[in-house]
């Protein structure tokens, strides 16, 4: 059944994108088929095979990308017709430490203070500026969703900024993934974790032979090289509930 699901998935992957590519205008049926490709795409990368190593979910993301675009471009049209897409919708407000509780600037300090500890292990600090600013960004990118977190700000606004970040960060950012970079991979385990403590969505978090975070984290250290594994050490401690991603 899973060879099956996903020889089907593949043609009619080339069937959408055939569609798409004739010249003509977005259709209803094109959108929606678009929404649910992209969906079952998601969930069947993160289902595990009896003998297959895992590998980052970056074709995923690439169909993640195309359907944002496409959205954008008809976005006149599908909004009249009713339609949204996770990849819309403004980035979520922060408050300042001043307006969190002190239980949540605790908690975003810790954060901090790993991150740091992570980046200045890596030796970012001396690499060139633009792998530098690459590990930058990311590291800020984090930071600043998990305020939106400790912030209050709904799941809904929250769940693609956390588990499509490599979509929302430089191009090189991704490129480092396909490499298997271990600080780009440990960076992406940190903000998936928080998936995990915003409400259940099947269509991100899945579950049972589909389920996302476990998966990616599991399979992220895996990947790492042996001496390398204790980069994992925070997020699978904040994924076993050692540490506790909790609004305050």
């Amino acid at each position: 059944m899973p060879i099956a699901m996903r020889r089907y998935l593949d043609r009619a992957l080339a069937d959408h994108r055939q569609a798409l590519s004739n010249g003509e205008g977005i259709s209803e049926q094109l959108w929606l088929s678009a929404i649910l490709l992209s969906h079952v795409h998601w969930l069947l990368a993160h289902q595990k095979q009896p003998g297959e190593l895992y590998e980052l979910p970056l074709q995923v993301f690439k169909m993640l990308e195309g359907t944002s675009t496409l959205f954008v471009r008809e976005k006149a049209l599908l909004e009249r017709l009713g339609y949204d897409w996770v990849g819309n919708g403004a980035i979520p407000h922060t408050l300042r430490d001043d307006e969190l509780t002190v239980a949540a600037r605790a908690q975003l300090q810790g954060i901090d203070k790993d991150l740091t500890h992570l980046l200045e292990a890596f030796n970012v600090p001396t690499v060139l500026e633009y792998a530098r600013s690459i590990y930058t960004e990311a590291k800020d990118y984090i930071l600043y969703y998990y305020r939106a977190f400790y912030s209050g700000a709904p799941a809904k606004s929250l769940r693609r900024f956390i588990g499509f970040m490599p979509l929302n960060c430089q191009p090189g950012y991704r490129r480092l993934l396909g490499r298997h970079d271990p600080l780009a991979m440990a960076l992406m385990a940190r903000m998936l974790v928080l998936l995990s403590a915003l409400d259940h969505a099947w269509w991100m978090n899945g579950e049972g032979d589909y389920e996302v975070v476990e998966r990616d984290v599991q399979g992220i250290l895996d990947l790492m090289p042996v001496e390398l594994r204790w980069v994992m050490d925070w997020p699978c401690k904040a994924l076993d509930g050692e540490i506790v991603l909790k609004k305050a």
